[in-house]
């Protein structure tokens, strides 16, 4: 092994290198580092310029760390022709890095002896001169390879800078990480926040398409590098999404079997989720039904609810208010105060249960106003089963079965939602009985629906 000074660090530096005593790391700190190559630092010696400190360690090359009242951070590594091994610097000021490296010369072992001389040994009186050398290389370091990074992203999708010429083949498995920002620890110990593990399923040469789970996304610029661990996407349990608005409307016309006619049930949502909070206005449902030779029956129900909205459940209580069809036989039909309840177990986009229900304040009285629920089953990426149902006082029932499917996007900001659904509906309203007993008839109109629903996030 030789010592050799010939590489010099060409490094912009827009203060004077500081002299005196090395910077001490805290304990334990640079034992836990890696680089971009995934190399530990073999340290030799370190320097101190500005704001950041130099380290020399050997084969992983030269690390730049930075110094601050949060304590160190690693930033990046340049990569030498050899071992990193120390640092001196010129009078005018320029900085030079020490390389050990291994050196291979040609030797001609049947050469006389007289002449079998190393090029650069001293040459004794008399003896040929030898052959001039050619002069060394300018000063050099050879710059560490680029970190393979997403360099564009789409809806469910993610387009690193890495492909077949480094190794990759479809279904290996990125790991999508960025450097931290939201705490000092994180930017203390150089940890990287993980964004998703996905799946390669096309590439070129020197780019690969990496495909994300549902609810899943990545910033241009994240880090991308072949991983064992599995892929973060599932079905039952994706990522919760949050500062979207939501939007979700929908149709159950039905039809009457015992008369000619039919009648419409409307429900439509507006929300936004923002953080552990949900706001929502719910109308669900608006409806009618009428026949040819009776008379029509209205239904309606409104609220306005807030729920505390986690990854696997969501509770919430609003106000509104809701009309009273079945009411007590001495009572005439009208509406209430409605105070509305929301549970919802299981994850938002996953396998879940969601039930909302209401309290009535009807005529001084409090009484059950109605309930709906539906159970959400995915079958793969995008698909669920449905099946829902709900009816109560305000004078309607339901039962459906269908399919909820991803129209566009990812789930995330500009995806939509359109769910099919078949079964049977009816609204209806109580007969009125005077105190003689006297009621009148109690219309009842039903028969199979067919439902579509459309949801928008944005």
């Amino acid at each position: 092994m030789r010592l050799a000074a010939a590489f010099g660090l060409a490094l912009a530096l827009g203060s004077p290198v500081s002299a005196g005593a090395a910077t001490t790391l805290p304990a334990g700190w640079l034992e836990a580092q890696v680089n971009e190559r995934g190399e530990r630092c073999d340290w030799h010696a370190e320097r101190v310029v500005g704001a950041k400190l130099l380290l020399a360690c050997g084969s992983a090359g030269v690390w730049v760390v930075a110094l601050s009242d949060g304590g160190p951070r690693f930033t990046r590594s340049l990569a030498a022709s050899g071992e990193v091994v120390g640092f001196f610097e010129e009078p005018a000021g320029k900085l030079w890095i020490k390389v050990r490296a291994l050196e291979a010369r040609a030797f001609d072992v049947d050469a006389p002896l007289d002449t079998a001389r190393f090029p650069d040994e001293a040459f004794s009186s008399g003896s040929a001169a030898p052959r001039p050398l050619p002069p060394p290389p300018a000063p050099a370091v050879a710059l560490a390879r680029p970190k393979p990074v997403v360099v564009r992203t789409g809806p469910g999708r993610a387009l690193i800078s890495i492909g077949s010429a480094d190794g990759l083949g479809r279904s290996d498995r990125i790991e999508l990480t960025s450097a931290r920002d939201d705490d000092e620890f994180a930017l203390a110990t150089g940890s990287r926040k993980l964004w998703a593990v996905g799946v390669v399923t096309d590439m070129s040469e020197h780019q690969a398409e990496v495909v994300l789970g549902l609810n899943e996304e990545v910033p241009v610029g994240a880090t991308a590098l072949p991983t064992l661990a599995l892929p973060t996407a599932g079905l039952l349990a994706p990522p919760r999404v949050t500062n979207v608005w939501e939007v979700e409307l929908g149709l159950r016309p039905f039809a009457a079997l015992q008369e000619l006619g039919g009648g419409l049930l409307f429900s439509g949502s507006f929300g936004r989720r923002m953080g552990a909070l949900h706001l929502q206005a719910v109308f669900d449902p608006i409806g009618f039904g009428d026949v040819k030779d009776s008379d029509s029956v209205g239904v309606a129900n409104g609220s306005v609810i807030a729920s505390i909205d986690s990854q696997y459940y969501e509770l919430g209580l609003g106000f509104g208010a809701q009309t009273v069809n079945d009411a007590d036989f001495t009572l005439e039909p009208g509406s209430g105060f409605a105070v509305s309840q929301l549970l919802r177990i299981g994850a938002q986009d996953g396998l879940s249960l969601t039930a909302r229900s209401s309290v009535v304040m009807f005529h001084s009285e409090l009484a059950f106003g109605g309930m709906v629920a539906v159970l959400r089953i995915p079958v793969s990426r995008g698909y669920w089963l449905l099946f829902g149902g709900g009816g109560g006082a305000l004078g309607y029932g339901y039962g459906e079965i269908g399919v909820r499917a991803l129209v566009s996007g990812n789930g995330l900001a500009g995806s939509s939602f359109l769910s099919v659904t078949a079964g049977g509906a009816s609204v209806f309203r109580s007969s009125i009985c005077d105190e003689f007993f006297n009621c009148s008839s109690t219309p009842v109109y039903g028969g199979p629906m067919i439902g579509v629903s459309h949801e928008w996030r944005f």
